[in-house]
C-alpha cells in the first residue's frame, strides 16, 4: 500500500509538471509567432520608408508601392488575428501581450498613413478603414464581423485598434474626435459613432 501510495504521488506530480510544460511550450509558441509577425512587419515598413526615401526626386512606382503596402496591410490583418485570439493574452503573458500590441496599433497607424501618402501620390481607389473597438463591447464584436465579410468581398485594408488602449494612440482619437465604439473612419473622411451594417458600406466599395 505505501508503494502504491507513491507512485499515485509520482504519477500526479509528473502529471502536474506535464501540464506545466506543456503550457509552457504553447505560450513560447504563440509568443515567438506574434513577435515574428511583428518584426517582420516592422522590417517591411522600415524597408518601405527606406525605398521611398532613396527614391525621392524621382518619379514615384506606383506599381511597387501599392504591392508592398498590400503585402504589409495582409501582414497586419494576420497579426491582429493572432493578438485578438480568445487565449492570447494567457498564452502571450500580460506584460509581452500589452507591449506586442501596443506596437502592432503604433505600426497599423503608421501603415494607415503611409497608405493615405500613397492616395494622394498615385490616386490609389483602394478603401482604407479604420475601425475603433472596445473589448467586451457587442457592437464592437458585431462591427468587426461585418468588416471581416468586406475584407473577404471588397478591395479594402481595415486597421483594427483598440479604443483609448495607450496614451501614445491618442492623437489620432483627438484628430477625428473618436468617443465611443465601435467608431469608424471610412476613405479618411467619412466619419461613425455607432455600427454601420454591411450593406450600408458595401455600397461605398461596389
Amino acid at each position: 500500500m505505501k508503494q502504491l501510495y507513491v507512485v499515485t504521488i509520482l504519477v500526479i506530480v509528473l502529471a502536474f509538471l506535464l501540464g506545466v510544460l506543456m503550457g509552457s511550450f504553447y505560450r513560447t509558441k504563440s509568443l515567438d509567432e506574434a513577435t515574428r509577425f511583428l518584426k517582420d512587419s516592422e522590417l517591411a515598413t522600415e524597408s518601405y520608408l527606406l525605398e521611398q526615401q532613396l527614391l525621392e526626386g524621382l518619379d514615384v512606382n506606383c506599381d511597387l508601392a501599392k504591392a508592398r503596402l498590400n503585402t504589409l496591410s495582409q501582414d497586419l490583418y494576420r497579426l491582429g488575428k493572432v493578438l485578438g485570439g480568445p487565449t492570447s493574452q494567457q498564452d502571450l503573458g500580460e506584460t509581452q501581450y500589452h507591449l506586442l500590441k501596443k506596437k502592432f496599433h503604433l505600426l497599423q497607424i503608421q501603415t494607415y498613413v503611409l497608405l493615405l501618402k500613397l492616395r494622394k501620390q498615385c490616386h490609389d481607389e483602394s478603401h482604407v478603414v479604420l475601425f475603433y473597438f472596445a473589448q467586451q463591447d457587442p457592437a464592437s464584436l458585431q462591427q468587426g464581423h461585418v468588416l471581416d465579410k468586406l475584407v473577404e468581398a471588397y478591395n479594402v485594408r481595415v486597421f483594427a485598434v483598440e479604443y483609448n488602449y495607450s496614451s501614445e494612440l491618442r492623437f489620432l482619437e483627438e484628430y477625428y474626435n473618436v468617443t465611443q465604439t465601435p467608431g469608424l473612419v471610412v476613405d479618411y473622411d467619412k466619419k461613425y459613432a455607432s455600427l454601420v451594417e454591411y450593406q450600408t458600406l458595401a455600397d461605398q466599395f461596389s
